[in-house]
């Protein structure tokens, strides 16, 4: 009896372009954005958009860092603001996320979809002598009230370890990022090394 071996190739093309052309999949036909490495199951009556994604368990994930210094200018005392420094994200994991164009050192969702993002943030900083330092993740440049975190820097000018998690939705287009503040002081921060993590959530 002979074997035969067949080669299969799925439809495949961007995120964007799957969004603008919004075609009908067959019953079991399989489309893949190419960008994303995502992919959508047809059932032969659901436009594109309206699909799910199949299967799509942790497949939109990124992480940044930065370990050198750089300073976080000042402002009034409690106030928010974005580290200001470049963050550099790891291509080897990332999919769907790309680093941020508002924020460098935010992660940006490149997908044509919303994503519910469990989202870890980090940094270290120094900021003054028995200063109450604090954290908060931020959502297109809104910092999110509920994510806050605060840590004494103690004396002698001590680093400050500041972390904090939160599950974000982020539109298409979106970015999450970090910011952190002086209650104490209006003058700058120095951020010494930090990192801004976020994994898809599935139910």
């Amino acid at each position: 009896m002979s074997e035969r071996i067949t080669r299969l190739k799925m439809r495949g093309d961007t995120a964007s372009a799957w969004t603008a052309a919004n075609p009908v999949l067959l019953a079991r036909e399989f489309g893949i954005e190419t960008d994303t490495r995502r992919m959508k199951m047809g059932d032969g009556t659901t436009a594109w958009a309206a699909l799910p994604y199949f299967l799509a368990a942790a497949d939109v994930r990124g992480q940044a860092s930065r370990t050198t210094d750089a300073t976080v200018a000042g402002a009034a005392a409690g106030t928010y603001r974005a580290i200001g420094a470049a963050g550099t994200l790891d291509a080897a994991v990332s999919s769907g996320l790309a680093i941020g164009t508002t924020d460098p050192f935010g992660l940006r969702n490149t997908g044509a979809s919303a994503v519910l993002l469990d989202v870890l943030a980090r940094a270290n900083l120094i900021g003054g002598n028995n200063h109450v330092l604090g954290l908060r993740i931020a959502l297109n440049g809104v910092s999110i009230p509920e994510t806050e975190v605060r840590q004494s820097s103690g004396s002698g000018n001590a680093e400050t370890n500041l972390a904090s998690r939160w599950m974000v939705t982020v539109p298409a287009g979106g970015e999450v990022s970090m910011q952190v503040t002086n209650y104490s002081d209006t003058g700058a921060m120095t951020f010494k090394r930090g990192t801004l993590v976020a994994q898809e959530v599935h139910a």
